[in-house]
């Protein structure tokens, strides 16, 4: 039933924001690639700093993200690597919304003497919903929200699995 609830979330979201007006101009098909580097926080409700990088890809309707993303409270950190499917609604290089999903496979470790000293390995479903966009200047933009849900947590011989959302919001700065 979670499930159902996120997807159709995200369905009507991307509907909603799908519903651009349309553009006088002929249809130019979007091709571009880029790096970045990402501010953010979460994950809600404890939104601790996030600091991330990565590369994205885009023709047309489809495009690609691959991540990887920092975040740490000093005796506890995360690595998280996310590999992202994103579909631009109405791809234009000036304005576009995005929603997409993947995985995103990551660490935790503590330092010595914390609870985590051994780390634990994560997996989980990815989704994405944003809008990217270029400035006065001319620069890449972008403001995501990313949702992890469920995260399976792999620790010793245990298999743990949390059912409650993970969500991360950011700003992306495009180079």
């Amino acid at each position: 039933m979670k499930w159902k609830i996120c997807i159709l979330f995200f369905v009507g979201m991307g509907s909603i924001f799908g519903q651009e007006a349309k553009s006088l101009e002929s249809p130019q098909e979007v091709k571009q690639e880029f790096g970045y580097f990402g501010l953010g926080l979460g994950p809600f409700p404890l939104p601790l700093p996030a600091f991330s990088g990565g590369y994205r890809a885009q023709s047309g309707h489809h495009g690609a993200d691959i991540s990887l993303q920092v975040q740490t409270i000093v005796a506890v950190t995360q690595l998280k690597t996310s590999l992202l499917y994103h579909h631009y609604f109405k791809p234009c290089l000036s304005s576009q919304f995005y929603v997409g999903g993947g995985v995103g496979p990551s660490v935790i470790f503590g330092h010595r003497g914390s609870f985590l000293k051994n780390g634990a390995f994560l997996l989980s479903p990815e989704f994405v919903f944003g809008k990217q966009y270029r400035n006065e200047s001319n620069d890449l933009r972008f403001f995501q929200m990313q949702l992890s849900f469920p995260t399976i947590n792999f620790r010793s011989h245990n298999v743990d699995v949390c059912e409650f959302p993970l969500v991360i919001i950011s700003y992306g700065i495009g180079f």
